[in-house]
Parts: C-alpha cells; structure tokens; sequence
C-alpha cells in the first residue's frame, strides 16, 4: 500500500524571512511598475523582514495571525491610521503570496486594520493653468519646450514616468497620439488635439538632427530632461505664477475632471486614465454624490427602454 514520505511543510521545513521575501520581490520586479517594486522593496527591508525576522526567530513557516496582528499594532503606535493601511496592505500581499506559492494547509492569516476614508483631492484649475502658460510664456528660458510639456500633460493624463520616458518615435503629429508604456506593463495611445500639435511641433522646430531613439525632452543645453528635472520645472513655473506647487497628478485628475464634464461618461474616463476599477476613478476625479446620482440616472434601465422602443408602462 502507497504511504506517505513527504513531512508536513510546517514540522520539517524552515524558510528565513528574507529569503521568502526575496523570491516575491523577484516576481514582482517583473509584474510592476518600477515605483510600486520600490515601495515593497523599501517596506519589507525597514519594516516586514526586521519585524517578521524578530517575532518568528526568523521562520516564514512560524508567521501567524497573531504575529502579524503584533508586527501591525507595534507600527501603529508610532505612525497615523493611513500609515498602518498602507503597511497593512503591501504586508498581506506578501502574506497571501506566499501561502498560495507554497500551497500551505492551513488557511491564510487574516488580519483587519481600520479602513480610511481619504477625501477626493482636487487637481489643478483652469485658472492655475492659464497662470502656468503665462509664467512659462514670460519666464521660462525654454518657453516652446515647457508650454508643450504643460498642453500634453492637460491634453492627455499621462502619468509623470510616462511622460519622462517618451522618445522621439513615441510621438506622432500626424495622428495626435503618443505611444506609452504604463503601470500595467502594456502600451497604451494617447490621443490630443490639434492646440496641443501646435504646441509640439513649435518645441520640435527648436531642435536639430532628431533621430528616432532620442529622448523626447531635452534642456535648452542638449542634456536630457530627466522627471526630477522636469518637476523641477514644474515647481519654478508654479512659483513664478504666484500659485501652490502642484504635483503632475493634479494634471490628470484635471484631465479627468474635464473629460467627464464633456461627456458625462465615467466608464471612458476610467479608461482613458488607465484605471482597472471605476471606483478609483470617482475618488479620482472628486465625483460628487449629487454628480454620481446624475451619473446613475443618466444610465436609467427604463429611459433607456423608452428611447429605443418608444413603448411606455401605463396604468
């Protein structure tokens, strides 16, 4: 008769914390985006690894509910409920990875922390904007460059990584449209106007022998414009405009926001920003309740009915 060899993996196997976390940031490395791999590679070198490593001397197979329970209210007495969120969050993604990788018997510790309700935060205004373009118009060494940057950052949503990595060949002025690669990990198009064209195409009149591979945004002396330059930019052009320093972000909930006050549909905003769950893109967008009872109207099952059958329910 057939009998069992293989032990129990939680009686004869050990796995050092480190090591377990290693081989998910490997995976991870190759499943996100380079800021979200920073993020677990920051937490779990400061917090996770030391902490685990201290309450579990250093087995994985040793982690329990009430060891994450201590590793998450010890991080709570010294930082804010959104902090302990934020760890709580990265904390169980490792947690369920490794209980699903190594098909563990028991089930997963579950360990709940008190959810935060974040306002929407508000993007930039119109007003703001048209004081951009002014400071970059007056001020700016490099006007032609930084009013482009500005319109295709209005014009598009794109995020600040995407915006920094564009070369020369991503851009196509005959179809107003840049090629993007995401946080998804996937090209996207992005689409903007003929405003916008102009625009680049009066920076594009200032450079010379533009080859395909180059980077798109350069400084006035030919170096490469990096992010960190151009937030730099950024900041100096929000200084000038006598306005509060905005974050590239606030350009997309502005695209956002404006997208939806043309079209009423929250579904191709979702889209045109990128977001997986439609949720994301009302706290986005600051969506109103009384903006989200229109949205839910506007799509009524029974008007819906009505205009295309002409048919109405009488008594």
């Amino acid at each position: 008769m057939a009998r069992v060899i293989k032990g129990s993996p939680l009686t004869t196997q050990k796995m050092k914390i480190r090591d377990a976390y290693g081989i998910f940031l490997r995976g991870k490395k190759s499943l996100c985006a380079k800021s979200t791999y920073q993020i677990y590679a920051d937490l779990g070198e400061r917090i996770i690894i030391p902490g685990l490593t201290e309450l579990t001397g250093d087995d994985m197979y040793s982690v329990t509910a009430d060891v994450l329970r201590a590793l998450i209210e010890g991080y709570n007495n010294e930082h804010d409920t959104g902090g302990t969120a934020f760890l709580h969050r990265h904390l169980m993604s490792f947690i369920r990875w490794f209980w699903d990788e190594y098909e563990l018997p028991t089930r997963v510790p579950n360990v709940k922390v008190k959810k935060v309700a974040k306002p929407p935060k508000q993007g930039i205004s119109q007003e703001e904007i048209d004081k951009l373009f002014k400071a970059a118009k007056e001020h700016s060494q490099f006007p032609e460059r930084d009013i482009a940057m500005l319109m295709i950052l209005c014009d598009t949503g794109i995020r600040r990584t995407s915006l920094a990595n564009l070369k020369m060949q991503d851009v196509n002025l005959n179809r107003g449209e840049l090629l993007v690669y995401e946080k998804d990990q996937q090209f996207h198009v992005k689409a903007f106007g003929t405003t916008t064209t102009k625009a680049v195409k009066k920076y594009l009149n200032c450079l010379a022998d533009v080859k395909p591979d180059d980077p798109f945004w350069l400084c006035i002396d030919g170096t490469v414009l990096t992010w960190k330059g151009m937030r730099s930019v950024l900041r100096r052009l929000c200084a000038e405009a006598g306005i509060d320093v905005h974050h590239f972000h606030d350009f997309r909930r502005y695209y956002g926001k404006e997208l939806y006050n043309a079209t009423h549909d929250i579904f191709m905003v979702s889209r045109a920003l990128d977001h997986k769950d439609i949720e994301v893109t009302k706290r986005y967008i600051a969506l109103e309740e009384t903006e989200n009872a229109e949205l839910t109207r506007s799509y009524s099952p029974m008007d819906r009915r009505y205009q295309q059958t002409g048919v109405r329910v009488t008594r």
